[in-house]
């Protein structure tokens, strides 16, 4: 696949098969996002895969945890949340994806299942956990997101699915208890990885993206 396909084709899944990943296709997603680059070749990431028991674990436990109002902790303060353009792009994505998944406004419950079921990865045989040294200043998240973003490009170049989710990270405790991460690391993002279901609507949703008019400035040409 080229490059150019692999922008285009790579999305959001939210509806994964009961399909498993092995081993060695982990493996290579993360050879090949190695490549990903860093502050001096300094590669500050870390990755912890999860299959299995492992990752129905430690997704019943974020799922757990969260219904039960648990408090949250992540390793890494996320946004409280938006505003201005920012908020506009996630209120706007939020309602065409709540149209496509057939939740009303006013539907509390249908919203609260689609918000646990982020905590579930949406079903996904694999997660996959990006961390970065604790002690290091926060430039560190920039280099982590490039191996993100590099490695779900690997894994729509094989014909894989992906999800990055920031509900993933947000019990850092209920992770550890089955993925062996020490307090030396942050973890930084949480990443679904499998086969897309190919049957599920939702998964036939694209996020829209703001014109290149709107983000770039071009200056002395």
């Amino acid at each position: 696949m080229e490059f150019s396909q692999a922008m285009l084709a790579r999305f959001s899944c939210r509806r994964f098969l009961d399909a498993p990943v092995s081993a060695a296709q982990a493996k290579a997603l993360v050879e090949t996002a190695q490549r990903a680059p860093s502050w001096g070749n300094t590669q500050p990431w870390r990755v912890w895969v999860a299959g299995g028991q492992a990752a129905l674990t430690i997704r019943q436990g974020l799922v757990a945890a969260v219904r039960s109002g648990q408090n949250e902790s992540p390793d890494i303060p996320m946004p409280p949340s938006f505003e201005g353009a920012l908020m506009e792009r996630y209120r706007d994505m939020g309602k065409a994806l709540f149209a496509v998944l057939g939740i009303g406004r006013e539907d509390k419950d249908k919203r609260n299942a689609h918000y646990a079921n982020n905590f579930n990865a949406f079903a996904a045989p694999v997660l996959v956990y990006v961390t970065v040294p604790a002690d290091q200043t926060p430039y560190v998240i920039y280099d982590a997101g490039a191996f993100v973003n590099a490695f779900c490009l690997a894994a729509t170049d094989q014909g894989l699915a992906t999800c990055i989710l920031a509900a993933l990270a947000r019990y850092p405790d209920v992770v550890r208890q089955s993925l062996p991460i020490p307090p030396e690391e942050k973890i930084v993002i949480g990443v679904a990885l499998g086969q897309a279901d190919p049957a599920a609507e939702v998964n036939r949703f694209r996020s829209d993206r703001a014109a290149t008019e709107k983000v770039l400035a071009l200056v002395g040409f």
